[in-house]
């Protein structure tokens, strides 16, 4: 399947080479022919894909088992069990899902006596929720518990030297923390807890396929965690674009929108940052060649296009880019397994003509680019 995609684009690009005149009913054999690789893609994907059900159930047992081990009282609850995901999903989401709902179990959820005294049922609920949404497959952990410790968090952090003690954050950014490499709020080994596996190897297991995980935590109230995965993973919607005089893909699920900004819409922060002014809110703006080492597109902002992306490190983040010259399946290739890990990138896809396009990951771009004490600029911008 991958390798058809491919042969279409080929004969997409040499037919525009051949400057062949739109009217050409070759154009439209071209277009059925797009019209059945599509149909062919979903009915491929139709058959790989499995509902989440069995893996549904494997996790009620390990949530039995935890709650069993820790002494408390957990009622667990299950929506969206007919939902379909890849079965690559399915079997590689297994141990992430279970590391998540033990350490739901363990530091989330209280002791039924500490329930009792909060106001609470002793009675505590894990809910394990699978949805579709906009092209991607959304996977819900929620427990009712006392929610992130975020003093406590911080504290570990600059204990283990991951933030210096003076570090200005958010709390979203407090929370990130969690998947810190080697960080635990385990106080002693336990057989949930307190072994060195952190959640960091959950973030990498989710990334790797291709998905993102955010935190959800009101004190007191609980917290939830969301898996944002895409429907296939071999296949994906991808705007083509220049940075740097090279040619790169966007994911289509992560871009909200694209934009021609104004001079009145950027802001200059600090002596190199910009923010772009956005229905009444400040947006980082990440030069995306400057991030991947590339030299920097001498035009200003306003003569180049902005990319609005949706990230968990950060709300919302604008990639500048250079242009934008069309939107198309790619086929996703790994990068792993023929090269190795590259910080901003997840993976790589052939083009039409042949040569190798890199796929952006804009959560890491946002991640290691978005400044920490972005919302208190941004503040200090709109008081000026």
């Amino acid at each position: 399947m991958g390798e058809l995609i491919i042969n279409q684009s080929v004969i997409s690009q040499r037919l525009e080479k051949a400057a062949i005149p739109n009217s050409s009913d070759l154009f439209a054999d071209l277009d059925d022919y797009k019209l059945l690789a599509r149909e062919i893609q979903e009915g491929v994907m139709a058959i790989r894909a499995q509902p989440v059900k069995p893996l549904f159930q494997r996790m009620l047992r390990i949530a039995r088992e935890a709650a069993d081990g820790t002494g408390k009282d957990v009622a667990i609850v299950t929506h969206g069990e007919n939902t379909e995901v890849d079965k690559t999903v399915v079997e590689r989401l297994a141990d992430p899902l279970t590391h998540m709902i033990r350490n739901a179990i363990d530091h989330g959820i209280e002791a039924p006596e500490q329930r009792k005294a909060a106001g609470k049922p002793e009675q505590g609920v894990l809910t394990l929720t699978a949805s579709q949404r906009s092209g991607s497959i959304v996977i819900e952990i929620a427990d009712d518990g006392a929610g992130l410790n975020r003093t406590r968090i911080r504290a570990i952090a600059v204990e283990k030297g991951l933030i210096p003690a003076d570090a200005t954050l958010s709390e979203q950014e407090i929370d990130q923390l969690l998947f810190a490499p080697g960080f635990s709020t385990a106080t002693e080994i336990t057989n949930l807890s307190g072994r060195g596996v952190g959640m960091d190897v959950v973030k990498t297991a989710i990334t790797t396929l291709g998905g993102r995980v955010a935190i959800t935590s009101v004190p007191g109230k609980g917290t939830t965690f969301s898996i944002t995965l895409p429907l296939t993973l071999a296949v994906m919607d991808g705007m083509i674009i220049n940075v740097g005089g090279q040619t790169m893909v966007v994911p289509i699920s992560s871009i909200l929108e694209s934009i021609r900004p104004n001079t009145s819409d950027i802001s200059r922060i600090g002596l190199h940052g910009e923010l772009l002014r956005i229905r009444g809110e400040y947006v980082p703006i990440v030069d995306l060649a400057d991030r991947l080492g590339h030299p920097r597109d001498k035009r200003t902002m306003t003569e180049r296009v902005l990319l609005l992306i949706q990230t968990e490190a950060v709300p919302q983040c604008a990639l500048a880019v250079d242009d934008i010259f069309d939107q198309r399946q790619v086929v996703v290739k790994s990068m792993q397994g023929n090269y190795g890990a590259i910080s901003g990138i997840s993976g790589a896809t052939i083009l039409g003509d042949g040569k190798i396009a890199l796929i952006i990951d804009p959560d890491a771009i946002a991640l290691n680019a978005a400044p920490r004490n972005f919302e208190e600029e941004a503040l200090h911008v709109a008081a000026t």
